[in-house]
């Protein structure tokens, strides 16, 4: 009964692993382009690319859209700076959730493998 308990243990923390892993990454390469990274620079081009494509925007409008992307992304930026801790907070009360169901040896290489955002 105790193996059996340890396998289900060692898959739900698999799945819970992957799972928060797969959600940092799409969160993370959402936040690079946001924050500088690399594509960044493309997303205010990106997005009027898109939209373009689904509205067929006249030149005139392609500026004015791309005008309004670029500023609004600027403001965009600024609120994340707001959010950003918050969600450093939260990853690290899951962290430490998923610690405490953990052998010290899962602990151990949990750690070396934690999720973790940015800087």
């Amino acid at each position: 009964m105790s193996r059996t308990k340890t396998v289900i243990v060692a898959v739900a923390v698999l799945v819970l692993t992957f799972t928060a892993g797969a959600a940092v990454g799409a969160f993370g390469a959402h936040m690079v382009i946001l924050h500088g990274g690399p594509g960044a620079e493309r997303f205010p081009h990106a997005m009027v690319n898109r939209l373009d494509r689904r509205l067929d925007l006249t030149d005139v409008q392609r500026a004015q859209v791309e005008a309004i992307i670029k500023r609004r992304h600027a403001h965009i930026d600024e609120m994340w700076d707001g959010v950003r801790p918050k969600v450093r907070a939260e990853i690290e009360r899951t962290n430490q959730e998923i610690e405490r169901v953990l052998t010290p040896e899962q602990r151990a290489r949990f750690k070396r493998m934690r999720m973790r955002m940015g800087h």
